[in-house]
């Protein structure tokens, strides 16, 4: 007789290998979903403040008419625009952030103005423009806009603290602070 040589795996490799992966996959699958989300939350906030950064920059040196960021959260993600002046209501473009990303409407201090929009008519805004505080002075208010993330629990926001204007990117717990 001969010997026959044996080809392939037994079942029992098989099973092992599947097992293997599968306990690889449940350990490696949240913790990527949590990286995306922290990404797009970075992503979104450095946007946001690149936004905030502009529109202050044109308020400085252009008399007292408000320059304002406009931010409305919507089931497309959240959207933002600039316009000259504080009517937030009459904006026909939008530019989103990144997907993903969503404003914590319990966090969020800023000023609200009522939208035709979703998601209970409110489009939060900022405004800076020449006033007593100095060029580009915040035009009306103080307060903070938090953003969240799909796939994580951390929080990052854009808190404007002084009349003067003055903002600055916080996050988790520090949003809460003055």
């Amino acid at each position: 007789m001969t010997k026959q040589e044996n080809l392939g795996y037994t079942l029992t490799e098989l099973m092992l290998t599947i097992i293997i992966l599968s306990i690889l996959l449940a350990i490696v699958l949240p913790l990527f979903s949590q990286v995306v989300g922290n990404v797009r939350l970075k992503l979104a906030i450095l946007t946001l403040a690149q936004y905030w950064k502009i529109t202050r920059f044109d308020a400085m040196g252009n008399g007292t008419t408000p320059h304002t960021l406009c931010m409305n959260d919507t089931n497309e993600g959240v959207q933002v625009a600039k316009i000259l002046g504080n009517n937030c209501q009459t904006i026909t473009s939008w530019n989103f952030l990144a997907k993903g990303v969503s404003i914590d409407r319990a966090n969020s201090t800023l000023r609200t103005q009522a939208s035709v929009a979703g998601n209970g008519g409110r489009i939060y805004r900022v405004s800076w423009a020449d006033t007593d505080a100095g060029l580009g002075g915040s035009w009306g208010q103080l307060g903070r806009l938090v953003l969240i993330a799909d796939g994580t629990s951390a929080k990052k926001c854009l808190f404007l603290f002084n009349v003067d204007g003055s903002w600055d990117i916080r996050e988790d717990k520090k949003c809460n602070k003055r």
